[in-house]
Protein backbone atom coordinates (compact mmCIF):
# COMPACT_ATOMS: atom_id res chain seq x y z
CA UNK A 1 0.00 0.00 0.00
CA UNK A 2 3.12 2.37 1.06
CA UNK A 3 4.73 1.24 -1.84
CA UNK A 4 1.83 2.29 -4.48
CA UNK A 5 1.17 5.51 -2.53
CA UNK A 6 4.71 6.56 -2.93
CA UNK A 7 4.60 5.78 -6.55
CA UNK A 8 1.65 7.75 -7.31
CA UNK A 9 2.69 11.01 -5.61
CA UNK A 10 6.53 10.44 -7.73
CA UNK A 11 4.26 10.30 -10.57
CA UNK A 12 2.38 12.98 -10.05
CA UNK A 13 5.31 15.10 -8.61
CA UNK A 14 6.79 14.48 -11.93
CA UNK A 15 4.00 15.39 -14.18
CA UNK A 16 3.00 18.69 -12.62
CA UNK A 17 7.09 19.32 -12.83
CA UNK A 18 6.51 19.43 -16.59
CA UNK A 19 3.68 21.91 -16.42
CA UNK A 20 3.77 25.48 -17.14
CA UNK A 21 1.51 27.62 -14.46
CA UNK A 22 0.32 31.32 -15.31
CA UNK A 23 3.18 32.71 -13.14
CA UNK A 24 5.40 30.68 -15.01
CA UNK A 25 4.44 32.52 -18.47
CA UNK A 26 5.35 35.58 -17.49
CA UNK A 27 8.40 34.77 -14.95
CA UNK A 28 11.87 33.67 -16.53
CA UNK A 29 13.63 35.02 -19.50
CA UNK A 30 13.98 31.73 -21.42
CA UNK A 31 10.77 30.38 -20.00
CA UNK A 32 8.80 33.75 -21.53
CA UNK A 33 10.75 33.08 -25.16
CA UNK A 34 10.16 29.37 -25.58
CA UNK A 35 6.05 30.14 -24.56
CA UNK A 36 5.06 33.74 -26.34
CA UNK A 37 7.55 33.84 -29.36
CA UNK A 38 4.65 34.33 -31.73
CA UNK A 39 6.91 33.75 -34.80
CA UNK A 40 7.79 30.71 -37.36
CA UNK A 41 11.27 31.35 -37.56
CA UNK A 42 12.81 31.75 -34.14
CA UNK A 43 16.21 32.58 -32.48
CA UNK A 44 17.34 33.16 -36.23
CA UNK A 45 16.72 36.66 -37.07
CA UNK A 46 18.18 40.18 -35.78
CA UNK A 47 15.34 41.62 -33.44
CA UNK A 48 17.20 44.78 -35.10
CA UNK A 49 14.87 47.62 -33.50
CA UNK A 50 15.16 46.15 -29.99
CA UNK A 51 18.83 46.73 -30.89
CA UNK A 52 18.65 50.16 -32.20
CA UNK A 53 16.47 50.77 -28.96
CA UNK A 54 19.88 49.59 -26.82
CA UNK A 55 22.13 51.37 -28.68
CA UNK A 56 20.27 53.88 -29.16
CA UNK A 57 23.09 57.03 -28.24
CA UNK A 58 25.92 55.13 -29.23
CA UNK A 59 24.63 54.77 -32.82
CA UNK A 60 24.76 58.75 -33.61
CA UNK A 61 21.41 58.88 -34.83
CA UNK A 62 20.30 61.36 -37.17
CA UNK A 63 16.89 62.98 -36.13
CA UNK A 64 15.61 61.81 -39.35
CA UNK A 65 16.89 58.31 -38.42
CA UNK A 66 15.69 58.48 -35.29
CA UNK A 67 11.69 58.67 -36.20
CA UNK A 68 12.14 56.43 -38.88
CA UNK A 69 12.96 53.94 -36.78
CA UNK A 70 10.61 55.11 -33.90
CA UNK A 71 8.03 54.21 -36.98
CA UNK A 72 9.22 51.24 -37.56
CA UNK A 73 9.64 50.03 -34.07
CA UNK A 74 5.63 51.22 -33.34
CA UNK A 75 4.32 49.73 -36.62
CA UNK A 76 6.34 46.29 -36.19
CA UNK A 77 5.56 45.92 -32.25
CA UNK A 78 1.50 47.21 -33.11
CA UNK A 79 1.23 44.16 -35.55
CA UNK A 80 3.11 42.10 -33.17
CA UNK A 81 1.20 42.41 -30.60
CA UNK A 82 -2.17 42.06 -32.00
CA UNK A 83 -1.54 39.25 -33.46
CA UNK A 84 0.46 37.55 -30.56
CA UNK A 85 -3.09 37.38 -28.16
CA UNK A 86 -4.93 35.83 -31.17
CA UNK A 87 -1.96 32.79 -31.34
CA UNK A 88 -1.94 31.99 -28.03
CA UNK A 89 -5.59 31.97 -27.68
CA UNK A 90 -5.68 29.04 -30.65
CA UNK A 91 -2.53 27.34 -29.29
CA UNK A 92 -3.71 26.90 -25.91
CA UNK A 93 -7.26 25.95 -27.64
CA UNK A 94 -5.48 23.45 -29.48
CA UNK A 95 -3.36 21.78 -26.67
CA UNK A 96 -6.74 21.22 -24.74
CA UNK A 97 -8.33 19.68 -27.05
CA UNK A 98 -5.80 17.20 -28.37
CA UNK A 99 -5.26 16.68 -24.16
CA UNK A 100 -8.60 15.67 -24.48
CA UNK A 101 -8.28 13.26 -27.30
CA UNK A 102 -9.95 15.34 -30.04
CA UNK A 103 -9.34 14.41 -33.49
CA UNK A 104 -6.17 15.60 -35.47
CA UNK A 105 -8.26 16.53 -38.00
CA UNK A 106 -10.73 18.11 -36.10
CA UNK A 107 -8.28 20.64 -35.10
CA UNK A 108 -6.87 21.08 -38.24
CA UNK A 109 -8.75 24.59 -39.53
CA UNK A 110 -7.66 26.01 -36.32
CA UNK A 111 -3.90 24.44 -36.31
CA UNK A 112 -4.26 26.40 -40.32
CA UNK A 113 -5.06 29.20 -38.49
CA UNK A 114 -2.41 29.42 -36.25
CA UNK A 115 0.26 29.03 -39.08
CA UNK A 116 -1.40 31.92 -40.93
CA UNK A 117 -1.32 34.09 -38.03
CA UNK A 118 2.67 32.97 -37.33
CA UNK A 119 3.44 33.95 -40.66
CA UNK A 120 2.45 36.81 -40.85
CA UNK A 121 3.64 37.86 -37.33
CA UNK A 122 7.22 36.69 -39.01
CA UNK A 123 6.53 38.59 -42.11
CA UNK A 124 6.15 42.29 -39.83
CA UNK A 125 9.54 40.44 -38.46
CA UNK A 126 10.98 40.52 -41.96
CA UNK A 127 9.94 43.87 -42.68
CA UNK A 128 11.58 45.31 -39.78
CA UNK A 129 14.69 44.11 -40.39
CA UNK A 130 14.32 45.32 -43.96
CA UNK A 131 13.22 48.53 -42.92
CA UNK A 132 15.64 48.90 -40.45
CA UNK A 133 18.49 47.73 -42.26
CA UNK A 134 17.33 50.75 -45.32
CA UNK A 135 17.33 53.52 -42.71
CA UNK A 136 20.84 52.53 -40.76
CA UNK A 137 24.24 53.40 -42.31
CA UNK A 138 26.98 50.18 -42.89
CA UNK A 139 28.95 51.69 -40.12
CA UNK A 140 26.10 51.71 -37.21
CA UNK A 141 24.59 48.46 -38.97
CA UNK A 142 28.19 47.04 -38.45
CA UNK A 143 28.29 48.41 -34.84
CA UNK A 144 24.71 46.32 -34.04
CA UNK A 145 25.89 43.08 -35.52
CA UNK A 146 29.33 43.10 -34.11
Amino acid sequence: MQKTLLTLIIATTLAFANQVTPAQHTQGKGMHKKMHKPFLITGRMPHLTKLVMQHWNELNLSDDQKAKLTEIRKATMGAVKSLKPQIMKLEKEVAQAAKAGEKPENLKAKVDQIAKLKAEATMAHLKCIYNTKNVLTPEQLAKLTK
